[in-house]
């Protein structure tokens, strides 16, 4: 390899490493700041008013509505 080329594929790589580690750096795991179940009761569109409520305006993450022996339910969690 010429010593011309042999720089450029080394300055190559140390960009590459650079800009790598620079975005690896900035890189944080997602920690669950909050998280809940709600009991919505039987009425199953007050509990869907709830659930879109906590999706898109309080802006959680939500599971999908689901029965279980005491009315409607989801979960959440930030």
């Amino acid at each position: 390899m010429r010593p011309i080329r042999r720089m450029i594929a080394t300055g190559a790589l140390l960009a590459v490493a650079v800009g790598g580690g620079a975005t690896t750096a900035y890189a944080q795991p997602t920690t669950v700041q909050g998280e809940g179940e709600v009991a919505c009761g039987y009425d199953y569109g007050a509990c869907v008013k709830q659930w879109y409520d906590y999706a898109f305006v309080k802006n959680y993450i939500v599971t999908k509505i689901y029965y279980k022996g005491g009315g409607y339910h989801f979960y959440w969690w930030s």
